[in-house]
């Protein structure tokens, strides 16, 4: 049954099947409430009292500014899975449609196919394959360049201006319909067809596979590469679009098994080394040429972190860190001097970790943890002379204090408060900025850091102070504040300095 609204606009009544009166209201609650039942029948009654209501795109100039709402009603219908509505809408449609072979909708940028597959409504995918060539193609493309494939592949689809809630995702449906579809023919070589914009369109783009390559099982992996996917290929990432730090250029290297690294899914990293090939060595996997550097164990080490939400509970970092612990000790399993392999910035896996321990360092810290005791050195400095100890201060990730037992890890592996990079900068002095990480600045003048040791610039930790800055995550403290944490940062360096005299 329909919701009944007691007041409306709709001019003349409009019954239901049971025989009570149903009103519009002025935000078409009752229109959406049809379409989401997929009441055909109510909804001819509704348009035999309100025609104006049908869409009948083809009926507009290429210049109409009603595209967009418009297409909307079908993107309504398709999102909710509606199929006999998307039927009657259609029909209306091929009133105005030039061809009555087929109908497409690529005017307003949308796939019949390709919606319903990335909403995982099956019965509508089916009825559109079965109908092929006139409600769909398998291998059509929609406006962002994506096939049904590929966009079922693309797990949380940030392509699209609508898309499942990030709670409703289910990984099982989006397995079960990249399945369906790799039956009845889609291609898992397809990659993202997007027009040519220099500026916004990489070289190389996504494919099936690296896409696949975040979420799915091993199983959907091992199915894609039998029905043809490349291992190999590689994609483009602009600088801003890891979430890690990889220099200014573009980084045109990217395999699918680089992304598995980067998102912590080492069953599907195993089944691409595995099916590599006769004619490609592991190493040409684990440290390949030709990408500045940056091997797969940093990018595991690097992890995607989970963004900075107040409502993501604490079992969603401490599984992050256990599957970024498990990446990295499957590559080095293969390889055990992987652990203090260094970039071409010198950097080594545990710089990258100390980088992004950021807001969820409570929970990354096991990371940083299980590199240490498997080897890493944090004693080994790269190109500016910085430690890992370093760059833990040097991080702009987060402005929450430096958890101690951090510092704790590191000195016993290696680092030391009182070494100096390339301008002369130790640990305490990059620390003395840290206003909110009081606490750690006191454990490393505990353990023999020195509050007066100059940088070539003849500055001390002191002089740091005047510019530290005091902001508690998203909160900036005002101006009392500040000047009490100076105060504080200054009396425990003051008092480190007097005692060592």
């Amino acid at each position: 049954m329909i919701k009944a609204y007691k007041a409306g606009f709709v001019s003349e009544r409009l019954r239901d099947r049971d025989g009570s009166t149903l009103y519009e209201i002025y935000d078409r609650a009752l229109y959406e409430e049809i379409f989401l039942q997929d009441d055909i029948e109510t909804l001819k009654r509704y348009f035999a009292i309100k025609p104006l209501a049908i869409p009948k795109i083809y009926s507009l100039p290429d210049d109409d500014e009603a595209f967009f709402d418009l297409s909307l009603i079908f993107l309504n219908a398709l999102s909710y899975g509606s199929l006999d509505i998307i039927q009657l809408l259609v029909s209306y449609e091929l009133e105005y449609c030039d061809s009555k072979e087929k109908i497409r909708f690529d005017r307003v940028g949308f796939q019949l196919l390709t919606e319903a597959a990335r909403w995982g409504h099956f019965e509508m995918v089916q009825f559109f394959l079965d109908n092929q060539p006139f409600y769909a193609d398998i291998h059509d493309r929609d406006w962002v360049g994506n096939t049904a494939l590929l966009a079922v592949a693309d797990l949380h689809q940030h392509k699209y201006v609508r898309c499942p809630a990030y709670s409703s995702v289910r990984l099982e449906t989006n397995e079960a319909m990249i399945n369906f579809l790799l039956d009845r023919g889609a291609c898992a070589a397809d990659v993202i067809l997007l027009p040519v914009d220099p500026y916004e369109t990489p070289e190389m783009p996504e494919t099936i596979l690296t896409l696949a390559a975040r979420w799915s099982s091993p199983e959907i992996i091992k199915r894609l590469i039998d029905y043809g996917a490349n291992i190999h290929a590689k994609l483009t990432y602009f600088p801003w679009d890891l979430g890690f730090y990889i220099g200014d250029e573009d980084f045109h290297h990217a395999t699918a098994l680089f992304i598995t690294y980067l998102f912590d899914n080492s069953k599907a990293a195993k089944i691409l080394i595995d099916c590599r090939g006769d004619n490609v060595d592991i190493s040409d996997m684990l440290y390949p040429r030709d990408t500045r550097g940056l091997f797969p164990i940093y990018w595991a080490s690097q992890n995607h972190m989970v963004t900075e939400c107040r409502d993501v509970p604490e079992s969603a970092f401490q599984e992050r860190a256990q599957d970024t612990i498990s990446t990295i000790r499957f590559l080095l399993g293969y390889n055990l001097t992987l652990v203090n392999i260094q970039d071409d910035n010198r950097n080594t896996p545990l710089y990258h970790t100390a980088y992004t321990l950021g807001l969820n360092e409570m929970f990354y810290i096991s990371i940083l943890k299980f590199l240490c005791d498997k080897g890493a050195d944090a004693s080994i400095y790269n190109e500016k002379g910085q430690t890992p100890l370093h760059i833990l201060f040097c991080s702009t990730n987060t402005s929450l204090p430096i958890d101690v037992a951090t510092i704790s890890i590191l000195l016993t592996y290696g680092a030391s408060p009182t070494t100096a990079d390339v301008n002369g900068n130790t640990p305490v002095y990059l620390a003395a900025i840290r206003l909110e990480s009081i606490d750690a600045m006191s454990f490393l003048l505990e353990n023999g850091g020195d509050a007066f040791q100059r940088n070539l610039k003849q500055e001390t930790a002191l002089d740091r102070v005047a510019i530290g800055t005091l902001s508690l995550g998203a909160v900036k403290s005002g101006e009392k504040e500040l000047t009490k944490a100076r105060e504080d940062m200054v009396s425990i360096l003051t008092k480190a300095g007097e005692g060592s005299q």
